[in-house]
């Protein structure tokens, strides 16, 4: 049976057969039924409550948006640790922690890098009704894990952690709730471990130059403004 819910489907899937695959309507299958005396499905409302058949489709049932035999492909290799290089270096990623890339047929790509004891996950996945680009997926895993590896840490009352002085050297001390501490944090100069601190030396030096610059300028203005106000 043809319910509701199936017509608007057909609606849809017509509408966007007809605007996604073709600019004219030469090699179109169903252009006899639509083009006289106008371009009939291209034309018509989409029914926003409801999707295409190609949305209806089970998982399974949907044809995969990559093929997984690329992976054995030397040039596809290459092409795609190039774009990995690149991104990792763009994200300043030590690349002694790239663990993994995972691919999968449904266009979901998984990027692995380890830190000592810790793993960070960057994941991208291919929307049902887009095409599959390897690049921009990759780039999005990677900013992603990018993104997962640099999140603040915020140690708890008495937990150890390490950070990089104003000299750029790692130490570890505990946290105590103090205001050094506190300004620590809001700089997000706290790592679990060494090796996370000295990955991002540069990272923590440019921050604390930033960090004193802006407290000038906030002193600065404060002065100004009591200045004006004893006139």
């Amino acid at each position: 049976m043809i319910d509701d819910k199936m017509a608007k489907m057909a609606v849809n899937t017509l509408k966007k057969y007809c605007n996604t695959n073709f600019k004219t309507c030469n090699k179109c299958a169903v252009k006899d039924a639509c083009c006289m005396p106008c371009r009939v499905f291209g034309n018509m409302n989409e029914i926003n409550d409801v999707g295409t058949f190609e949305s209806w489709r089970k998982p399974s049932e949907r044809p995969p948006k990559f093929d997984l035999r690329q992976k054995y492909s030397a040039d596809f290799r290459k092409y795609i640790n190039e774009i990995f290089l690149r991104e990792a270096e763009k994200y300043e990623l030590p690349m002694n922690t790239a663990n993994s890339i995972k691919w999968f047929e449904n266009g979901k790509i998984k990027v692995t890098f380890v830190d000592n004891d810790m793993t960070y996950v960057g994941v991208a996945k291919c929307h049902p009704d887009d095409a599959f680009n390897p690049e921009i997926g990759v780039k999005l895993a990677i900013e992603r894990a990018a993104q997962n590896m640099r999140k603040p840490f915020t140690p708890r009352e008495g937990q150890a952690y390490c950070y990089v002085d104003e000299n750029g050297v790692v130490r570890g001390t505990g946290f105590l709730g103090s205001f050094d501490s506190q300004l620590k944090v809001a700089m997000g100069n706290c790592f679990k471990t060494k090796a996370q601190a000295r990955a991002n030396v540069g990272r923590m030096m440019k921050r604390q130059e930033r960090a004193i610059e802006l407290l000038k300028t906030l002193r600065d203005e404060e002065d100004e403004y009591r200045g004006e106000g004893m006139m």
